[in-house]
């Protein structure tokens, strides 16, 4: 009896299909190493949640490092990665964080002596682009030990937001996360209007490892107003830890477009800045700059001339109107009453 090869060939194509699909899936789903880096991999929650990871793990004397690798981040918010270690050990401890174009933060570099107390460590990191990013937690100990870890988000709160007064927030003007590389300098420009006094906001947003002087963020600040005069604000201003704001306060003497130039110098390989503008209130009550200016007096003679209202005009043109015909009315009949007197007699 003859084979029919296409009633073959349907099914065979579709369990093709469904088994490509299903060796896809648990590919998809396994760890993709990096050499040299780790030796454990932790699959994350979805970003959706806010612990991104909330676990203890087990670290093996005499180093051990594990890594956490896509987690999708948003732009503009402020992360944390806190750290606590649950057992009687003393360890030197290494979080590093790469961002979606492999720039790399050193966020966290310290030594834990259980005897004073350093068991428990927040370490801000806020984003300045969305995208996958890998954390990486190294430790360095004598003795295995076991270390809760946790990665945690509010989706709501942003950068510098947390700082900032609700009602500047409601009057931004301009809202900006940068990642800075020593010596690198950004301008913004921005339509300010006169006699305003603005609050310009200035911090950083991801932490340090190891922070010395030697590393410390500096920033150089300026303002340029429509008329091109350049005002110095700060010059090598050390920025302080996340959290500390830096902030003045700018009065516009004229409104039009802004110049802000902001040049950070730093030690580090990448570091996050975020700054912002908030209009505050009204400095003068004077001319705004909009309004024409009254036409100066001359030295020239003016002829004296009498002025009268329209409404006065009105009512005398009415009275007089209604006067004379009054009186037009009233000879009328003055006039008949005399013709009929006359053919009487």
């Amino acid at each position: 009896m003859a084979i029919n090869t296409q009633r073959i060939r349907k099914p065979l194509f579709v369990i093709s299909i469904i088994t490509g699909l299903a060796i896809f899936g648990v590919l998809s789903t396994y760890p993709r190493p990096v050499l040299g880096v780790t030796n454990q991999t932790y699959n994350p929650k979805t970003s959706s949640e806010q612990d991104l990871v909330d676990k203890v793990f087990t670290f093996l004397a005499p180093n051990d490092t594990l890594r956490f690798e896509n987690f999708y981040l948003l732009e503009k918010v402020n992360y944390y990665v806190l750290l606590e270690i649950v057992t009687p050990h003393d360890c030197e401890i290494n979080v590093t964080i790469i961002d979606p174009i492999l720039d790399v933060y050193e966020i966290f570099k310290t030594e834990v002596n259980i005897s004073q107390s350093d068991d428990w460590f927040e370490i801000p990191f806020g984003t300045a682009i969305a995208g996958n990013y890998t954390f990486i937690v190294s430790v360095a100990c004598a003795l295995t030990l076991n270390l809760h870890i946790k990665i945690s988000f509010d989706p709501e709160v942003k950068c510098l937001y947390d700082v900032i007064s609700p009602k500047f927030l409601e009057q931004m003007k301009l809202y900006q996360v940068n990642k800075f590389t020593n010596g690198m300098v950004v301008e913004h420009n921005t339509v300010l209007k006169t006699d305003k006094s603005y609050k310009f906001y200035l911090g950083r947003v991801s932490a340090i490892g190891g922070l010395t002087v030697e590393n410390e963020v500096r920033v150089y600040y300026d303002v340029t107003d429509p008329e091109g005069l350049e005002f110095t604000i700060y010059q090598n201003k050390t920025v302080g830890s996340v959290g500390t704001i830096v902030h003045f306060d700018f009065g516009t003497a004229m409104e039009g477009i802004y110049t802000v130039k902001i040049r950070i110098y730093c030690q580090v390989d990448v570091v996050n800045i975020a700054y912002a503008i908030a209009e505050d209130y009204q400095i003068s009550t004077i001319n705004n700059g909009t309004d024409p200016e009254p036409e100066p007096l001359t030295n020239e003679t003016i002829s004296g001339y009498f002025y009268v209202p329209m409404e006065w005009t009105l009512v005398f043109g009415l009275s007089a109107g209604g006067l004379l015909a009054i009186l037009v009315v009233f000879g009328a009949v003055r006039r008949k009453k005399d013709s009929v007197s006359l053919r009487t007699n």
